[in-house]
């Protein structure tokens, strides 16, 4: 028996999406809602949160980037979740087995994806969400 809960789109964020808010002054996030509607699942993996962090040290320009994705990610009640990875892009990819579309910019991990039928979305010309 399917509830409208568990029909609902889900979607992971990578960091380069993440970060692409501030970098390229994409409102990814509206973006999103305008595609999928304002019940979608928005989610990232622990070891996204914790790249995230670690660019925290780095120059200025990349300060300020992280500050407005760490921003956006409370704003819009982006779930943290525990996924058992080594690292960012395989928690991502565990994620997508499990039915989430996974937002980002990244062509290898985005191929991984698509090459056991998950979903990607990314950026295209630096402006416009597409799905694939």
């Amino acid at each position: 028996m399917h509830t409208p809960l568990q029909n609902k789109p889900r979607i992971a964020f990578d960091t380069n999406m993440l970060l692409a808010i501030g970098q390229l002054k994409v409102d990814v996030f509206s973006d999103i809602e305008k595609k999928f509607g304002k019940e979608t699942e928005l989610a990232i993996p622990k070891q996204v949160l914790q790249e995230l962090e670690g660019f925290k040290t780095g120059n200025e320009k990349m300060k300020k980037d992280t500050g407005i994705a760490l921003e956006e990610i409370e704003q819009h009640k982006v779930e943290k979740k525990q996924v058992e990875a080594e690292n960012a892009d395989n928690a991502l990819v565990k994620m997508a087995k499990h039915g989430f579309f996974v937002a980002s910019n990244d062509a290898v991990l985005r191929k991984r994806i698509k090459d056991f039928g998950g979903k990607v979305i990314y950026l295209r010309q630096s402006r416009f969400l597409e799905m694939e």
